[in-house]
């Protein structure tokens, strides 16, 4: 094989191989979150690709109120703004409440900020 030929067969695959790990790194929201809220665990927040986004659903309510939610949209159109900052529409499963959503990932915790208040996460 001519060496231009390795080359170019090399240089392909390190491409793709970069491109796999910039997919792999903007997917790091995806996955199990444990919700608490002023130290009490409210839900498990599944976060996962909806479109061009990401959406979170709470699919298991670890209260009496959350338990009666589970299966509820909490989080849409959720988009990367960098440095592990998210944004999406949020609706309170329970109150009249919607608005902004600002998540922030730190390593496998989460928090998310909007006018219901904030909650922090934990990746399970």
């Amino acid at each position: 094989m001519k060496l231009t030929k390795l080359l170019t067969i090399g240089f392909s695959v390190g491409l793709s191989m970069m491109a796999s790990a910039s997919a792999l790194a903007d997917d790091a929201i995806v996955g199990n979150w444990k919700m608490s809220e002023k130290g009490e665990a409210k839900a498990i927040l599944q976060i996962s690709k909806s479109g061009d986004g990401y959406q979170a659903v709470m699919v298991q309510g670890l209260t009496e109120k959350a338990k009666k939610r589970e299966g509820t949209t909490v989080i849409r159109q959720i988009k990367s703004q960098g440095d592990g900052k998210y944004a999406g529409k949020g609706k309170h499963p329970t109150l009249p409440i919607s608005g902004t959503a600002n998540i922030t990932l730190n390593g496998n915790n989460i928090t998310i900020k909007s006018r219901a208040g904030t909650q922090v996460g934990v990746r399970q």
